[in-house]
């Protein structure tokens, strides 16, 4: 078996992760790199407009440009605490009430957010335990899947204006019961199932003329079908028909990934009208019409994570002519996040992609669609894994924007005003990671109007230290709608998040990025070891029967888990059990255990290295990080690696032992139980103490230029008569002919 061992396909049907299977194959999806990635559920209370401190703290957590955080729902606030999101969609009653369905791991929620400051939580069905979910709408009926089983969940929602959703039916049908992707038309009235247990895991449609007995009619079953769009054309030439985008390939969607567009409107007798595929495809993922239903946006999932291309990248096609559709181009964020599922509403593109979280795009010129807006509901670094925000919904008709994130729950955005009417505020050149102390540090932002007028006045930066009390500064206008304002001199090794908010004149306020800096003054690289000889490491292992640490060049396929190449490019790391075929990590742990490492006299120093580990099941298998100071007779853990490819990790020894000439290291990879496939890797070990030299205290150099002369005299006579606090050098707490002599003082005893 290619991807997992036996006992992993046995252990994840246990858990409900595959589904029956049926004819089809059992590999269909990415599931096993999904489920190596899973990290554990964010735990939080609801963040409110209406709790406006914790909303602002919450803001400064998340980067975001022309996006306002209206709400968060974090996952333990829903019900039976479910370990994971999925998909989301909406609902809008008869009244014109507003409500998110939230996907999560046990079933479906309810949420009302027709005042989107303040979400209520209205309903829960329960669904079988599974990472998939997902929900459409019909009337005023939501069907549900999973790949877990209960076939289609019928969910009536004619009464929830009065908190009443109702769980009508499980109907299981002609051997159907798992689905990956459920499609609504609404124009027609039929569903569609994709990535089924029945029909090769291809589009079978179902009619809902009862809509509380969905019933299958039809099947077009030529491949696997991972997601679709499915619409009605009443112009062009494909009037009268209603026509299946699929994204699609053979062998559960690997082999010959592309667009499969589909004649569906004889249910018994559906036909396939072409083909469409683009260079270094990875896997079919998600596709949806622009609305004049001229151009196909297409999501390759697999693309960024398999090296196939460097950045996000989303693909257009034209579709003008449905029978003939040809590769326009792509276009990209940038970053190096995968793509997971985009909608289009008028000329903008909302998309998901994962540790990104959303982005916005303005698609007036549809082949080269422009980055406008964003909000990453993933506070960690961009890489192409599986973490972060799985889908959006943006049909809602206030224009209230909802997210659904994997581990962080519901996420309630207003982008409406940000993509026709807002405030771009960048900043002017590059941030500074690291500052000196005790000496201000200009920042800059450019402001651009787009449809608006800035209020000048309401230019604030938000400056949070060592995770502190936000302090807001007043940024001063320099013209051309740039303002500064200086970081507050901070004391050595402290760390400042900072952003900047601004209004418009109608009191709309937008926000620049989050941005980080540390108060340190330099590095002194104690080791750097690439691993390319063994300087005395050493390996422990303990009730393992294979898959030990080993150093050398990897040379597995990359095919079960394990990294192709090292992290540096050096050619060597330590790797578990170096090779091909089933080589991986059984039993444990396997601990790579450092050398002694003499830290005497040190501080402030960092433990950084390049990290690889996957895990097939999410079962909560990590790679765990610990560290001793008595040469190994006690350990103490500093952190745990779930699903990763190569990443940089590090953390600040300091915090876990008292430095001295007895440090090791010491890394552990388990799998136990032996379920699941489970590979690790470890590369580029540095220790590196962090420096920062304080400037000597002289508080008579007022200006600050380092030198006491006449400059200084000066300066404090404005600072007199301005009654400004820093002529206030006898520190009583007013300004007065005392500071002046005071000063004197001060600036005859002069400089150290």
């Amino acid at each position: 078996m290619p991807l997992f061992k036996a006992r992993s396909l046995v252990h994840l049907a246990a858990l409900g992760l595959l589904g029956a299977v049926a004819a089809t194959s059992i590999a269909h999806d990415e599931d096993w790199r999904k489920l190596a990635d899973k990290l554990p559920a964010f735990n939080g209370p609801i963040v409110q407009g209406k709790d406006a401190q914790l909303l602002m703290d919450q803001r400064a957590s998340f980067t975001s440009s022309n996006v306002t955080l209206q709400a968060w729902i974090p996952l333990n606030n829903f019900q039976g605490n479910p370990a994971s999101g999925n998909d989301c969609w909406g609902y809008v009653s008869p009244s014109g009430r507003e409500y998110a369905i939230m996907g999560v791991s046990n079933g479906y929620n309810f949420v009302e957010v027709t005042n989107p400051t303040s979400p209520v939580i209205v309903g829960f069905i329960a669904g079988p335990e599974s990472l998939w979910h997902d929900i459409k709408i019909i009337g005023d009926r939501a069907y549900g899947v999973s790949e877990a089983g209960s076939g289609i969940q019928v969910i009536d929602l004619s009464d929830i204006d009065n908190g009443n959703v109702v769980h009508v039916t499980d109907k299981v049908q002609a051997g159907h019961s798992t689905t990956h992707n459920i499609v609504a038309n609404p124009d027609s009235g039929f569903l569609y199932l994709s990535g089924g247990n029945i029909s090769n895991g291809g589009l079978v449609a179902v009619s809902t003329t009862n809509p509380d007995n969905p019933t299958i009619v039809g099947a077009w079953s030529d491949m696997y079908v991972h997601d679709a769009q499915v619409v009605s054309y009443t112009s062009g030439p494909m009037a009268g028909k209603e026509i299946a985008y699929c994204a699609s390939g053979f062998n559960g969607g690997f082999s010959s990934p592309g667009i499969r567009v589909v004649d569906v409107t004889n249910k018994n007798n559906m036909q396939t009208i072409a083909t469409v595929q683009w260079p270094n495809a990875g896997y079919s993922h998600q596709c949806w019409l622009s609305e004049d239903r001229q151009l196909l946006y297409v999501n390759d999932e697999l693309d960024e994570m398999n090296g196939l291309v460097s950045t996000t990248t989303t693909h257009v096609i034209d579709v003008s002519n449905p029978a003939n559709p040809s590769l326009l181009g792509t276009f990209t964020t940038g970053l190096p996040s995968i793509d997971h599922n985009l909608y289009t509403k008028g000329n903008f593109i909302y998309e998901a992609n994962y540790r990104s979280g959303l982005r916005v795009f303005d698609a007036t010129d549809p082949i080269n669609p422009t980055e406008i807006a964003f909000f990453d509901t993933f506070p960690g670094s961009d890489s192409p894994n599986f973490n972060g925000a799985w889908s959006v919904y943006p049909y809602l008709p206030s224009g209230t924007i909802i997210v659904s994130d994997l581990e962080r729950g519901l996420f309630i955005l207003d982008v409406t005003n940000d993509t026709t009417q807002r405030l771009d505020l960048q900043f002017v050149g590059s941030i500074p990671p690291n500052i000196d102390p005790a000496a201000p540090t200009p920042i800059t932002i450019q402001i651009t109007e787009t449809n608006v007028t800035l209020d000048p006045a309401s230019v604030l930066m938000t400056v949070t230290t060592n995770n502190g009390t936000p302090a807001d500064i007043l940024m001063t206008s320099i013209g051309s709608n740039q303002f500064t304002a200086d970081l507050p001199p901070s004391n050595c090794f402290d760390e400042l998040s900072f952003f900047v908010a601004a209004q418009t004149t109608l009191g709309n306020q937008f926000t620049s990025s989050t941005e980080n800096t540390a108060v340190i003054t330099g590095f002194n690289n104690i080791l750097v070891d690439n691993f390319e000889t063994n300087a005395g490491w050493s390996v422990q292992d303990i009730a393992i029967s294979g898959g030990s640490w080993q150093r050398g060049t990897p040379n597995g396929l990359g095919d079960r888990g394990d990294p192709t190449s090292d992290a540096d490019g050096s050619g060597n790391c330590w790797i578990t059990e170096n090779g091909p075929g089933n080589t991986d990590v059984d039993g444990g742990p396997t601990r790579l255990l450092s050398p002694t490492f003499d830290l005497a006299g040190q501080s402030r120093v960092v433990v950084s290295f390049a990290a690889w580990f996957t895990n097939d099941d999410g079962d909560g298998d990590r790679l765990d990080v610990h560290v001793s100071n008595n040469n190994g007779a006690s350990w103490t853990q500093a952190m745990s690696i779930a699903g990763s490819n190569w990443s940089q990790q590090q953390f600040l020894l300091d915090d876990f032992v008292t430095l001295n000439s007895q440090i090791r290291v010491r890394f552990s990879a388990t799998d136990n139980p032996n379920d699941s496939v489970t590979e690790a890797g470890i590369d580029d070990f540095r220790l590196t103490a962090q420096l920062c030299t304080a400037p000597p205290n002289c508080p008579a150099d007022l200006n600050g230029d380092g030198v006491l002369d006449v400059l200084d005299f000066f300066a404090f006579i404005v600072f007199f008569n301005a009654g400004d606090p820093a002529a206030d050098l006898d520190n009583n707490g007013s300004i007065d002919v005392l500071d002046f002599f005071t000063f004197i003082t001060l600036f005859s005893a002069g400089c150290p």
